[in-house]
C-alpha cells in the first residue's frame, strides 16, 4: 500500500447521493472530532451535498470513506476511492457495510484497508501509521492486504468510551443544507441494543450490547445544541433509547428541572411502552416526547416469532391505544415479504395497518411497510442464503446493485407475488407522504420541494393519485400496480435514489 508524504491532513467522506431529506452525517463527525483532539486537520465531505474534488484531497494522509450497504451509497465510495487511488492517496473504508464484511471489502483494488466497528480510536491509529509513528498489525479492528496481497485482519478491539462529553465539529459541515435539521436534530445518546431481532444487522455487529450516556451528560450535550442551532425537535437517533427506564426517568426529570423547552422524539419497543405506566408517560409528555418511534414489524404473531421480534400484535395495538389516550404522536414502521410468509400472515399486517388508523388516523403515522431486505451479518441472511436461494453478492461491485426494501432481493415468492408486495409498500409510503403533505402549510411545501412550481405540481399529482390508492387499499387490489410505479419512480427521484 502506498502512502503520501507526512502530513497532518485526512479527508473524510460521508458517502450518498445528492436529494431527499438531510440529516447531520453524525459518523464522520464523531470521526472528526476524535482527529482534531489529537491534534489532526480534518476536512468534512458529505456527498449528498456537495462532490469530492482533487483540491479536497491535495496533501492528506489519507481518505477515509464511511458507507452503508447498498446501491445509494457503495457506487459513490468507489468513485471516492478511484480519485483518491488516481493521486496515489491510501483509502480507508469504514461504515456499516465494511464493520460487517470487513476483509471481503479489504480485498476490492481501491481499498487499502477496512475498519470494523466504531473507528474513534482506530482512525487516530491509522493517521499515527501514515505517519510512520505505528506498525499496521498494532492496530485492532481493521483489514489490509499485505504485500503478497493476501487480506490480514487484525483481530477485534474492545469499542471506544462512548459515555463522555463531546463536542462535535458541526462548523465542518454547511448546516444550512441539512433540512432536517431545524425540524429534527440529529443526537445520538447510545448504541448497540440488547436485543435479537434476525433481520437487524446492528445486532448482527454487536450482538446484546447496549453503551450509553448519562443523563448528565446527554442533558449539557443537547444544551449545547439548542444554544448553537435552536432546533424544533431533538431526534434521538439511537437504536433503543428506551433500554432503560432508570435513564429515561433521570433525563426527562433533569429536563423539566432545567427549564429545557425543546421537543423529543425517540425510538422505543412496543414490549417497552405496553409495560408502562400512566405515570411514567406523562412523565414522557411534560419533558417533551410529542411522539414516539416504533418498530412493529407485523401484524401477526407467527411472522413476530419467526424474526424474533419479542413483542406481540396485542402490544402493538395497546401501545398505539396508550399514545392516544396519553395525547402522545405515535411512528411505526412494518415490514412484509419475509421468506415463506405464507399469505394469510402477511394480510394480518395490512389489517394491523387499517386498526391503528382507524383507532387513531390523526396522530398515528405509519411510517412504510417496507419490503424485507436480507442484511449482512444478520441471522435472518444467513437463514435465506442456506435455505431460501438467496445468491449473496461477494463483491464491492455486486453490493453496489443492491437495492434496499425492493423486490429485487426476493428469492422466495414468484413475481406475481413479489409485484404484489412492491404495490402494497408503495401504497402505504404514499399514504405516509400525502398525509404529511396535508400537514404542512404551502410555504413549507415550497421549501421541502425546492420551488414553487415543484411543490404545485407535487400537490395536483398526490391529489389525483388519492382516490385510486384509497379504493385499491380497500378492495385489496393490488394487482396491476402501474401508477404506483411512476409514483414510486418520482418519489426515488426526489429522494436521491435514481
Amino acid at each position: 500500500m502506498s502512502q503520501s508524504v507526512v502530513s497532518n491532513k485526512i479527508t473524510l467522506v460521508y458517502s450518498g447521493v445528492k436529494g431527499g431529506y438531510l440529516h447531520i452525517p453524525l459518523s464522520i463527525l464523531f470521526l472528526a472530532e476524535s482527529l482534531i483532539k489529537n491534534k489532526f486537520d480534518v476536512k468534512l465531505i458529505d456527498l449528498r451535498v456537495q462532490d469530492l474534488t482533487p483540491d479536497d484531497l491535495k496533501g492528506i494522509l489519507y481518505l477515509g470513506v464511511s458507507h452503508m450497504t447498498g446501491s445509494m451509497q457503495i457506487p459513490p465510495a468507489l468513485k471516492c476511492a478511484e480519485m483518491a487511488k488516481a493521486m496515489n492517496i491510501p483509502v480507508v473504508f469504514g461504515g456499516t457495510h465494511p464493520s460487517i464484511l470487513t476483509e471481503e471489502t479489504a480485498s476490492h483494488k481501491l481499498v487499502d484497508i477496512a475498519v470494523k466497528g466504531e473507528g474513534e480510536d482506530i482512525i487516530v491509529e491509522l493517521a499515527e501509521y501514515f505517519q510512520h509513528k505505528r506498525d499496521i498489525n498494532s492496530i485492532k479492528g481493521i483489514a489490509y492486504k499485505d504485500k503478497t496481497g493476501q487480506v490480514v485482519y487484525t483481530g477485534d478491539r474492545i469499542p471506544p468510551k462512548f459515555d463522555r462529553i463531546t463536542h462535535l465539529p458541526y462548523h465542518l459541515l454547511n448546516m444550512d443544507k441539512y433540512i432536517g435539521t431545524s425540524v429534527d436534530f440529529g443526537y445520538q445518546s447510545s448504541r448497540g441494543c440488547p436485543h435479537r431481532c434476525a433481520f437487524c444487522a446492528e445486532v448482527g455487529l454487536y450482538p446484546k450490547t447496549w453503551r450509553t450516556k448519562s443523563a448528565e451528560i446527554i442533558i449539557e450535550e443537547i444544551e449545547n445544541i439548542i444554544n448553537k442551532f435552536n432546533p424544533k425537535r431533538i431526534f434521538f437517533l439511537d437504536s433503543n433509547f428506551f433500554c432503560s427506564k432508570k435513564r429515561v426517568e433521570e433525563f426527562c426529570n433533569l429536563v423539566i428541572a432545567r427549564g429545557i423547552k425543546v421537543e423529543f422524539f425517540g425510538e422505543c419497543r412496543f414490549d417497552y411502552f405496553y409495560r408502562y405506566d400512566e405515570q411514567f408517560i406523562n412523565l414522557l409528555k411534560k419533558a417533551g416526547f410529542n411522539e414516539i418511534e416504533f418498530g412493529g414489524e407485523s401484524g401477526s404473531d407467527k411472522t413476530l416469532d419467526f424474526i424474533k421480534k419479542d413483542i406481540t400484535a396485542k402490544q402493538i395495538i395497546h401501545g398505539i391505544e396508550k399514545c392516544k389516550q396519553a395525547g402522545l404522536k405515535s411512528f411505526t414502521s412494518f415490514m412484509i415479504g419475509f421468506p415463506g410468509e405464507p399469505e394469510e400472515e402477511m394480510l394480518k399486517t395490512l389489517d394491523i395497518y387499517d386498526l391503528i388508523k382507524k383507532y387513531d388516523s390523526d396522530n398515528a403515522r405509519i411510517n412504510g411497510m417496507f419490503i424485507y431486505t436480507p442484511m449482512p451479518g444478520t441471522e435472518l441472511y444467513r437463514t435465506v442464503v442456506e435455505q431460501w436461494g438467496f445468491i449473496n453478492p461477494k463483491t464491492l461491485e455486486e453490493w453496489s446493485k443492491y437495492e434496499l426494501y425492493d423486490i429485487s432481493n426476493v428469492t422466495w415468492f414468484d413475481e406475481k407475488k413479489k409485484k404484489k408486495l412492491q404495490t402494497i409498500s408503495t401504497l402505504v409510503r404514499f399514504f405516509f407522504v400525502y398525509n404529511t403533505l396535508k400537514k404542512w402549510n404551502f410555504s413549507q411545501k415550497v421549501i421541502r420541494h425546492n420551488g414553487y412550481f415543484k411543490a404545485i405540481a407535487s400537490i395536483l399529482f398526490h391529489e389525483t393519485l388519492y382516490p385510486i390508492a384509497r379504493l385499491r387499499w380497500k378492495l385489496r387490489l393490488f394487482n396491476y400496480g402501474y401508477e404506483w410505479q411512476l409514483w414510486l419512480k418520482i418519489f426515488h427521484i426526489y429522494m436521491g435514489r435514481k
